[in-house]
């Protein structure tokens, strides 16, 4: 070793920690019994960003991918309630919303707090301010359908990114779902299972984390940024929960 890494240490040296730290933590988990070789992957994913799941998490489940067109209705349910609330009446007449709505049955992929929400008007303040996490929730459901992968930072969706959904990853208000969805080129069930289980993970270290654990990266917000991560597994999770209605949706870690 050079005079100057002697008294400096390498530029190198956290990150080869780090990686080390990462090399022996997952050989801790895989010990355990019924560690799977797509958890061992997603272990691998969270340790290098600075999550760390539970060891003890179970890895077999029943999954059950639910029928495409649910899945794009859920997606265009968010759809009309942005919609709803961020433009202007004058711009986008509520009897074409409403139609949109009805045409594609959307009220029954909506909870009970969202179909209130069409009772509201649409300049309302307050529900403007809570409509944020309901764009989390479309990430995955757009990615379904071809949109980039959701990401796992905890960083919450930038204006232009919902745009961009909302815009090419959504059906026209003006067609039906069983049209749209005819030519829709869609993620693979195993893609699908990976990515759920990976945010299963995240959401895991997060929930540690708001119990006050060091489970998650250097200025990761427990609650601000777990509540994305916990909205983008809601989504993922729910699409793997065939005749499960949005609402009770499994989300244990």
């Amino acid at each position: 070793m050079s005079f100057l890494k002697k008294i400096f240490g390498s530029k190198n040296t956290k990150e080869e920690k780090k990686e080390h730290k990462n090399e022996n933590n997952l050989e801790a988990y895989k010990k355990v019994p019924w560690m799977t070789d797509l958890r061992l992957d997603n272990i691998s994913v969270c340790l290098n960003a600075g999550f760390i799941p539970a060891s003890s998490l179970p890895t077999e489940f029943e999954r059950e991918l639910r029928p495409k067109i649910e899945i794009a209705q859920r997606l265009n349910a968010i759809k009309a309630l942005v919609l709803w609330l961020m433009i202007p009446e004058e711009n986008l007449e509520s009897t074409i919303l409403l139609t949109f709505i009805d045409n594609n049955e959307l009220r029954d992929f909506m909870d009970e707090q969202e179909k209130e929400i069409l009772n509201t008007p649409r300049d309302d303040e307050e529900a403007r301010n809570a409509i944020g996490w309901k764009f989390e929730n479309a990430w995955p459901l757009a990615w379904y359908f071809g949109y980039k992968e959701p990401e796992i930072t905890g960083e919450m969706m930038s204006g232009e990114q919902i745009q961009e959904i909302l815009a090419t990853f959504t059906c026209p208000l003006d067609e039906k779902m069983e049209e749209w969805i005819i030519d829709k080129e869609t993620i693979s069930e195993h893609q699908l299972i990976q990515k759920e289980d990976l945010f299963y993970c995240l959401h895991n270290a997060v929930r540690s984390a708001q119990l006050g654990r060091e489970t998650v990266p250097n200025g990761f917000n427990p609650m601000g940024n777990g509540g994305v991560i916990h909205e983008r597994r809601h989504s993922l999770t729910w699409m793997l929960s065939k005749d499960t209605i949005w609402e009770e949706t499994d989300l244990s870690t």
